[in-house]
């Protein structure tokens, strides 16, 4: 065991000591409404498909908040306390949530762990592999939803009507959705679909609707990069001819936009969503597939 992995574990098993603590002075924590499903996932994204699956069937939230990345996201005290009386945890795996297996251990929960990345063919990075499937619509379509639909069906027998119907339809919105997003991204020329962003999150996504990944800012989620791999970077999107540079809500803008004014480059874009769905209309995972989507074409167009 690390001294990192001690010293989280310590943190979090001291804070769930504490809260249940409380919990015993002061009543128990109010049940959900009705017999609800207690599900708790690792991002908002995870989040919304659930519910979009469970309907009133399940009761979700996600660990990680609205606004914030899982990649290098700190758990807290009162995370293991929410993953106690959870019946079903949902995460992404590849690498992206393993912030989890630190929480759930000092939980001592025995809910049902879903991860949604299993048996995806993924794409490696220089050598890592890219955990965002889900911006590749297809993906979700595919090996999400029915592995959502199958675990809630496996906790909740007596909705399975309800919940297979959901996932149905819900499959179908995102039949829609990527055949829209292919119309809209048709009117940009090739070559002009190209993409520097400030994290990895896009292979999937360029793989799929056929946009040539060009670079990243940010490497490693935390690390800035150096003045000399900014350098390189900027040479290369130079090079490249890259249109615009793109950008998380998420994040700091200001290294996006410093590389697009050494590169010579007017349109800098800096309200993508990936990590974390936003605001209206990006507050679902559909909405944030379309606001993405949109955004790009309006840059690249």
């Amino acid at each position: 065991m690390t001294r990192l992995h001690w010293l989280r574990m310590a943190v979090l098993s001291i804070g769930l000591a504490m809260v249940a603590l409380a919990c015993t002075n002061a009543g128990a924590t109010p049940a959900p409404a009705g017999d609800a499903l207690r599900v708790v996932a690792s991002t908002t994204v995870f989040a919304d498909i659930v519910k979009q699956i469970g309907g009133d069937h399940v009761d979700v939230s996600s660990i990680v908040p609205a606004g914030a990345g899982p990649e290098d996201y700190e758990p807290k005290p009162d995370d293991a306390r929410r993953l106690s009386d959870a019946r079903l945890i949902v995460s992404n795996g590849a690498g992206l949530d393993d912030f989890l297996d630190d929480v759930i251990e000092a939980a001592g929960t025995d809910a049902e762990r879903l991860v949604l990345g299993d048996g995806i063919p993924t794409i490696t990075v220089d050598g890592e592999t890219n955990p965002h499937f889900w911006l590749d619509p297809t993906l979700v379509q595919r090996y999400y939803v029915p592995a959502i639909r199958d675990a809630l069906v496996r906790l909740r027998p007596d909705a399975t009507d309800d919940i297979a119907a959901a996932a149905d339809a819900y499959a179908q919105r995102l039949q829609t959705l990527d055949a829209e997003n292919t119309t809209k991204l048709a009117a940009i020329p090739a070559e002009r679909r190209k993409l520097v962003t400030f994290h990895d999150a896009f292979p999937y996504f360029a793989q799929h609707y056929r946009f040539e990944l060009v670079g990243v800012i940010l490497e490693n989620p935390g690390q800035e990069p150096s003045a000399a791999e900014l350098a390189a970077l900027v040479r290369k999107v130079k090079a490249a001819g890259v249109p615009a540079v793109f950008s998380e809500a998420q994040f700091d803008p200001k290294l996006a936009r410093t590389l697009a004014d050494e590169a010579g480059i007017t349109k800098v874009v800096t309200t993508l969503y990936n990590d974390s769905v936003g605001p209206a209309p990006a507050d679902t995972y559909i909405g944030l597939m379309t606001w993405d989507v949109d955004e790009i074409v309006k840059a690249l167009g």
